[in-house]
């Protein structure tokens, strides 16, 4: 199958997305995150950013903005720091610049919204 692998970096309420995340219309495709989150240590008196993979996810939705409102996409794996989707041709059905998000839960029920970043959708050179 066809996996996009993307990585989520979380720092303050700004998210990082490496690569970008560019789909065709009526692409499906499984979109696999790997979740870090930024975080700053003082080490004698000096501060130190660090990059962190985001551990304990019991589930996590995907928030995928559409000119017809959010729709949520369960996650179908979760391994570690690693969330993977499955996006189906209905997802990806108008061109343009959206936004997304990830919700995470824990096992102690915990709601975790990472902020959102772009997405974009562009119509194919031709049919298939």
């Amino acid at each position: 199958y066809m996996v996009i692998r993307t990585e989520l970096t979380v720092n303050g309420y700004k998210t990082t997305i490496s690569p970008k995340l560019q789909l065709f219309k009526g692409d499906s495709v499984f979109l696999e995150f790997t979740l870090m989150n930024t975080i700053i240590n003082t080490i004698e008196d000096v501060e130190v950013e660090e990059v962190l993979p985001i551990q304990f996810l019991k589930e996590v939705k995907l928030l995928l903005q559409t000119p017809q409102g959010a729709v949520n996409v369960e996650s179908t794996e979760i391994e570690g720091n690693k969330a993977t989707f499955k996006l189906l041709p209905e997802h990806t059905q108008e061109a343009g610049t959206y936004l997304f998000q990830l919700v995470c839960f824990d096992d102690d029920g915990c709601i975790f919204h990472i902020p959102e970043a772009q997405y974009t959708i562009k119509e194919p050179i031709g049919a298939v």
